[in-house]
């Protein structure tokens, strides 16, 4: 009886350990899709509010959910708590706490990292073609995410509970 309880809780330790692994992929596509839908509403507070980037930040960063949110609302608080810094200091601080909290690659921070330069040291026309490209950028890396995800995540979700029942098999 004991064993089959051991072996139990091997084989869904080891599960569990696979979905964890497999929702880390799920996770980055929602954060892809959260960044895209943030940067288009940063894009309609410059283009049609006229609105001040600490603000526009801002209410982008309350309107969305997660690390994502959290990344615009740093840069808000950035810009707010030294303006003389300027957008691109701000910017990297709050690209640096997403690549802490957030699931995303190197190359999708890569992506971002190219936008900070451009933000509040243009025009308005010039930051919405740079916002407009990258995320169509990001919309790429969506689409990668999500075959990785149709790859890998499957494959984890499964590799757990195999590997589970190998070692049960195995010391039993």
């Amino acid at each position: 009886m004991l064993k089959m309880v051991g072996g139990g809780l091997i084989i869904l330790t080891c599960g569990l350990l696979g979905l964890e692994k497999a929702r880390g992929f799920s996770a980055r596509i929602e954060q892809l899709r959260h960044l895209n839908a943030g940067l288009k509403m940063l894009e309609t507070e410059i283009l049609y509010g006229a609105t001040p980037l600490p603000l526009a930040f801002t209410r982008v960063g309350s309107q969305l959910a997660g690390p994502v949110a959290f990344f615009f609302q740093t840069v808000a608080r950035a810009l707010q708590e030294n303006a003389a810094a300027g957008a691109l200091a701000a910017w990297q601080r709050g690209l640096e706490e997403l690549g802490r909290k957030g699931g995303l690659q190197p190359g999708d921070l890569e992506i971002l990292r190219a936008l900070g330069p451009m933000l509040g040291n243009s025009g308005a026309d010039d930051q919405i073609k740079n916002l407009e490209l990258t995320r169509q950028l990001l919309e790429q890396q969506q689409l990668a995410a999500h075959e990785e995800n149709n790859r890998q995540g499957k494959m984890w979700r499964t590799l757990g509970f195999l590997l589970g029942i190998t070692l049960v098999l195995l010391l039993y």
